[in-house]
């Protein structure tokens, strides 16, 4: 059986680094979309910073013997078998993004409106219909590292994004969204 590379992706804020540097300790394989775009040349400068062009993403390919996890908002880009989601209610992740450096107002409210809309689901649905995904709510809670292990494991246990997305986090349909944002 080939290793699994998994995308660990989300919004900006959400603890995907934190949950990241977790499983580098616990001997994992992780690697960031940085480093991925270094690689395929997919990285350029710009009036306003860095940009990685994600088309170019997908000719990245591990060449491990072991399962590899893709730290960054954009892994879900590359080529992938599984993706793990971390999500975050919106006006918390507004008040995470508030106290990063570089991110100014415009940079917050673009990343709270694409929390806000689900907007990774978009993303992955049409690039990775069939991969195998788990979503995490980190807005009140550490992600359990035994969940995440036995996600990368448990192949059968698994649905995918294609059967997983009508169960997705809806920040609106909660109804507590409009009062909190």
């Amino acid at each position: 059986m080939h290793p699994n590379v998994v995308a660990l992706t989300g919004s900006p804020g959400t603890g995907k680094s934190t949950l990241a540097s977790r499983l580098k300790e616990h001997g994992l394989s992780v690697i960031t979309v940085e480093e991925i775009a270094r690689d395929v040349n997919a990285l350029s400068q710009s009036e306003t910073g860095i940009e990685v062009e994600t088309s170019k993403l997908v000719h990245w390919a591990w060449d491990g013997g072991e399962d590899c996890i893709i730290d960054g908002h954009l892994s879900h880009h590359c080529s992938i078998d599984a993706i793990i989601v971390l999500r975050c209610h919106p006006s918390e992740l507004r008040q995470r993004l508030g106290h990063r450096d570089g991110y100014d107002i415009k940079k917050i409210e673009s990343n709270v409106e694409w929390e806000l809309l689900s907007g990774v689901w978009s993303d992955i649905i049409t690039l990775h219909p069939q991969a195998r995904v788990i979503e995490f709510d980190t807005t009140n809670e550490q992600v359990s590292l035994q969940s995440i292990l036995d996600f990368i494991s448990n192949h059968d246990a698994s649905k995918s994004v294609q059967e997983s997305i009508a169960d997705s986090i809806d920040w609106i349909g909660t109804g507590n969204v409009a009062e909190s944002i």
